[in-house]
């Protein structure tokens, strides 16, 4: 069945904004002015989301010499863009599920989205791009497919059929999304990052991951970084923009440590936020 873009976006609006604390926590870190007892007092607040954020802290990922044993001690060693990075994992998990228990497509579809972080993560680490621009490429490369796992646990009947096809080029899938829902999974994963109020830097990744050029402007290493690790977890099937070597020029070496660390260590964080 065809739905009309004026259905799904009324869908997405219908989206639980994010958790008070989740989305309080973002502006303070963007603010550049807050203090660490400000996010402090404000994680401790919620139990829940400070009892997960210490057990993806402590996981094997961020392989930290010692016990990291409370959110103070977790944004003086990970760092304020860390800590939010992982809070917003945890909320938008939360926000896009809608069953309690997490089937194996949608498993798939959340594990490519990890891995897909961590690796732009690596990638613009390795390249030296700065702290602040590796966390937003872990929330940007998080939340990059956050339309496709959208379109599957809402409306599941129309997308699971398209999925079987995954092993078709991109460029076919998004036709067939066009389609059905009357826009790409790109755009509703920006449409739900904007209803969100994240930062544009982010919107902008989330909606040209599958750009067939890098954009221009202050946020294309961005997007570059989230375009790599998209190939990489999907194992270049898509042709990716001319100019997205030049731009990383990463070795082969580097390439391969980043991955196999990603890989090492996936399942840890995986278990925390899937449940």
């Amino acid at each position: 069945m065809r739905m009309s873009r004026r259905e799904l976006e009324a869908s997405i609006r219908a989206l639980q904004p994010l958790p008070r604390t989740v989305a309080h926590l973002v502006e303070l870190v963007e603010s550049d002015t807050a203090t660490i007892e400000q996010m402090e007092s404000l994680i401790n607040k919620d139990p829940i989301l400070c009892g997960k954020i210490l057990h993806i802290a402590n996981s094997a990922y961020y392989g930290m010499a010692r016990q990291i044993s409370s959110i103070r001690h977790a944004l003086l060693l990970l760092g304020a863009h860390t800590i939010k990075g992982i809070a917003l994992s945890v909320a938008v998990v939360a926000a896009l599920r809608t069953e309690s228990r997490v089937d194996e497509t949608e498993q798939q579809l959340w594990r490519h989205s990890l891995a897909s972080a961590s690796y732009a993560q690596g990638i613009v680490q390795a390249a030296r791009w700065g702290q602040r621009v590796a966390e937003d490429a872990y929330i940007a490369g998080l939340l990059h497919d956050i339309g496709m796992v959208f379109l599957f646990t809402h409306f599941p009947n129309q997308y699971r059929s398209l999925l079987k096809q995954m092993e078709c080029e991109p460029e076919q899938i998004l036709e067939q999304e066009l389609h059905t829902f009357g826009c790409e999974h790109t755009d509703v994963g920006a449409m739900i990052a904007d209803h969100w109020q994240l930062p544009e830097r982010i919107v902008q990744a989330i909606a040209e991951h599958h750009a067939p050029f890098l954009p221009d402007g202050e946020h294309q290493l961005l997007v570059a970084a989230v375009i790599q690790a998209d190939l990489w977890e999907a194992e270049g099937i898509s042709q990716p923009p001319a100019e997205l070597g030049n731009k990383l020029s990463l070795s082969d070496d580097i390439a391969t440590r980043i991955r196999q660390r990603v890989e090492t260590h996936l399942e840890s964080v995986s278990q925390v936020l899937l449940g």
